[in-house]
C-alpha cells in the first residue's frame, strides 16, 4: 500500500469523481481508476459503488475512508511540526476566495510582505471543490464536516443608484418600492446576486435584472452610468464606487462573512499566522467608518 494511493483514494471519496481527483493531481482519469482497483484487490473489498454517472463509498470504503483520512492528517501534522521547528515561516497556503475579495486581498498583501517565502494559491471559482484549499472566505452557510466555520463579518446591504436617479433624493426606502426598478446584477451563479434576489422576494416581486455580469467593476460602472440599481455590501464595496453614485438605506438586511478552515488537520504555522491576518484585516474594516 503506498501514499499516492491513500491520497488518490480519499481525494475520490471526497469528490465522488475520478475524473476530479485526475485533473487535481495532473494524471489520466485511467490511473485513478487502477490504481483504486489494485487497492481494493490488496484489501479484498469493493470500496465504492460504481454507477454510469458517479462513484459513491461503500460501506467498507466508508471505514478505510476514515482510517485512510486520519492516518493522512497524522503524517501531514509530523510533517508540518518539521518544517515550523527551524523558526522560518515557509509553505504553502490555498485559498478561495468566494466573497469579500477587496479585504481579503488586502490581509494577502500584508502577509505576503511580511512572510515572502509562502507560496500562496488563490482561486475564485464559485464553483471550485472545497476540499482542494485550506481556507474558504465566504457569505454561504455551507456545511462541510471536514471544516469549522467562524464569523468574520456581518454587514448591510444598501442600494446603490446614479446620483441623478428619482430614488436618490432619499434616505430610505423599502425593498417593495422597487418592483418597477430595473437592476444591475452579479450573474445568477454568483453569492451577491443570489441574496439580492432573495431579498427582493421577501419583499413580494423578482427584481427586473437588465444587466448581470460576472465582474463586479462592471456592475459599478453601469450603476454610475445610470443603467439601473444594485443591492450592494456597504462595507465590502465601500470605496469602489465613484462620486456619482449614491447610497440609500433599504432596512436591516444583512449577509455573514465567515471564514472555513480545516478541521482534520493541525494548521502549520503559516496557516495559524494567515488566519490570523485574516481576522485582525476584517476586524479593521468593520471598525472603519466612512
Amino acid at each position: 500500500m503506498e501514499l499516492l494511493q491513500l491520497k488518490y483514494f480519499c481525494d475520490a471519496a471526497e469528490c465522488e469523481n475520478f475524473s476530479r481527483t485526475a485533473e487535481k493531481y495532473r494524471v489520466p482519469t485511467s490511473n485513478i481508476s487502477q490504481t483504486v482497483k489494485r487497492l481494493e484487490a490488496e484489501l479484498g473489498v469493493k470500496l465504492f459503488r460504481r454507477t454510469a454517472n458517479r462513484i459513491s463509498l461503500s460501506d467498507e470504503g466508508r471505514v478505510f475512508y476514515d482510517g485512510a483520512k486520519r492516518a493522512l492528517s497524522s503524517l501531514d501534522g509530523a510533517i508540518r511540526s518539521l518544517s515550523d521547528r527551524d523558526g522560518e515561516v515557509l509553505g504553502e497556503i490555498k485559498l478561495l476566495i468566494r466573497t469579500h475579495r477587496r479585504t481579503t486581498t488586502l490581509a494577502i498583501e500584508r502577509f505576503k510582505n511580511a512572510y515572502p517565502k509562502v507560496q500562496i494559491s488563490i482561486n475564485h471559482d464559485t464553483g471550485a471543490v472545497y476540499s482542494d484549499y485550506n481556507f474558504i472566505i465566504s457569505d454561504g452557510t455551507e456545511q462541510k464536516e471536514q471544516y469549522t466555520r467562524e464569523l468574520l463579518l456581518t454587514e448591510k446591504m444598501v442600494l446603490a443608484v446614479e446620483k441623478n436617479h428619482p430614488l436618490a433624493a432619499k434616505r430610505r426606502v423599502s425593498l417593495s418600492e422597487l418592483s418597477e426598478e430595473s437592476f444591475i446584477s452579479m450573474t445568477q451563479s454568483a453569492r451577491l446576486s443570489e441574496l439580492a434576489v432573495a431579498l427582493c422576494r421577501t419583499a413580494g416581486f423578482v427584481p427586473k435584472v437588465i444587466i448581470s455580469a460576472e465582474d463586479p467593476y462592471y456592475v459599478r460602472k453601469y450603476v454610475e452610468m445610470g443603467l439601473g440599481i444594485a443591492i450592494v455590501p456597504e462595507i465590502s464595496w465601500r470605496g469602489l464606487f465613484s462620486e456619482n453614485t449614491v447610497f440609500i438605506d433599504i432596512g436591516e438586511h444583512y449577509r455573514n462573512v465567515y471564514l472555513y478552515t480545516f478541521n482534520d488537520k493541525a494548521p502549520s504555522r503559516s496557516e495559524r499566522i494567515f488566519a490570523d491576518m485574516i481576522r485582525e484585516t476584517f476586524m479593521e474594516e468593520a471598525k472603519y467608518k466612512k
